[in-house]
């Protein structure tokens, strides 16, 4: 039965409680929502990993048909406009070598790089992330019989 004179509604502390606790879940769910531009450096690193393997193995299969696979020499390749420095068969991992073999655009530095022997290695940072230091694809010369080698640190990002 309805009673005129009996008020409906909520009280001033039923909403500051509900406001609070609205308060209390937006500060727990924001560093998810935060993290999101960490996952999407992440996802652009491991992209462009991929890409890095794709092309290594592209240009190895060139190498291999104009028979330039010899470890003791560092012959180069020609890939569309490209000359690509090799160390056995596959880009060397020098900014002549592997960075030449895969576009990039600028939120990515490639740093070092050299072709000497087995030691060569280059490295791409994620300029923008927290520690590019520690955001990052190594890329690391072949040797005799073995394939370069892809080492993605993502703890930075």
């Amino acid at each position: 039965m309805y009673h005129p004179k009996k008020q409906q509604g909520f009280t001033l502390i039923e909403l500051v409680v509900v406001i609070i606790i609205l308060g209390i879940l937006a500060v727990a769910a924001a560093p998810k929502f935060i993290n999101i531009s960490g996952d999407a450096r992440i996802a652009s690193l491991e992209s462009l990993e991929g890409a890095m393997r794709s092309a290594s193995e592209l240009v190895n299969v060139k190498a291999r048909i104009e028979n330039k696979t010899d470890c003791a020499i560092d012959p180069v390749v020609k890939v569309g406009s490209e000359s690509i420095t090799l160390r056995c068969g596959y880009p060397c991992p020098h900014p002549n070598g592997i960075a030449k073999a895969v576009e990039t655009d600028a939120s990515f530095t490639w740093v070092g790089g050299n072709c000497s022997g087995q030691l060569g290695a280059i490295e791409v940072k994620v300029k923008l992330a927290p520690d590019p230091n520690t955001c990052k694809i190594r890329y690391s010369s072949a040797r005799n019989n073995v394939p370069p080698s892809f080492t993605s640190t993502i703890t930075g990002c």
